[in-house]
């Protein structure tokens, strides 16, 4: 399950201030996870590998491009064997279907220790081969993170923690530029693609996912692409978020 991609850069110029966040709470139970049976695993060739992943249309699911690659070879792996599991806890989910098609950055090379500036066009996108349409499983709207907001939520699956999503309800942001938020979330192997929630009285949207981190000495700095901006140049539109939870 070592699908977690471990930027080497130099970190000087980020915030170093790493403020104490809330605590990982596990969604084990059908009503904690009730509202976020749109956050799934991408597992390959039945959980060998694992990735997070969340429904943001009923045919598409949005990740991370480096899940989609064996990262010791860089080979690209056999989609076919990929199934996106939704909501699932505790042995089962609540819809599955396999992958039928990707889309991604031309130019993304995945690496082990990638440089910051790879996060940005760390995003896919994945056709579903059958689509979700149950009431219980809603999509995710994308939507720009508000101007000056500095508290995001992650839902992930991770080592230690695969059997049940755990959400993290407020992480901080340290810096926002260049297409790139770093933030100070929990996150482990597995983690990779979890989608980076804003939430707010209007509703919960998606505006980045989990694609790196980097260890400091005060914990893990977490980095993700604005996803607004990725899909934009990669010429996909989603829905916005109008359908927001």
């Amino acid at each position: 399950m070592r699908y977690f991609l471990v930027i080497i850069l130099q970190i000087c110029g980020l915030s170093s201030s790493l403020a104490d966040t809330s605590k990982l709470t596990s969604l084990d139970t059908l009503d904690q996870g009730r509202e976020w049976m749109a956050v799934g695993r991408l597992s390959y060739q039945n959980g060998e590998r694992l990735c997070t992943a969340t429904l943001v249309a009923a045919d598409l699911i949005l990740t991370a491009s480096h899940c989609l690659y064996d990262l010791t070879t860089g080979d690209l792996l056999n989609l076919n064997k990929l199934e996106f599991q939704a909501g699932w806890r505790n042995g089962r989910a609540e819809a599955y279907s396999k992958i039928g098609g990707a889309v991604t950055f031309p130019d993304y090379q995945p690496k082990e220790n990638p440089e910051i500036e790879s996060v940005k066009n760390d995003v896919a996108l994945l056709k579903l081969l059958h689509p979700i349409k149950k009431r219980s499983v809603q999509p995710f709207a994308i939507a720009v993170l508000p101007n000056h907001k500095r508290k995001v939520a992650v839902v992930s699956y991770a080592l230690g923690r695969i059997n049940a999503p755990s959400i993290q309800s407020s992480c901080d942001i340290s810096t926002q530029k260049k297409e790139i938020l770093s933030m100070n979330c929990e996150v482990d192997f597995g983690a990779s693609g979890a989608p980076v929630f804003y939430i707010s009285k209007q509703g919960t949207v998606i505006v980045s996912i989990v694609s790196a981190v980097v260890q400091t000495t005060q914990g893990k700095l977490v980095f993700g692409p604005l996803l607004e901006s990725s899909l934009n140049r990669l010429n996909i539109t989603l829905p916005s978020d109008d359908h927001a939870k």
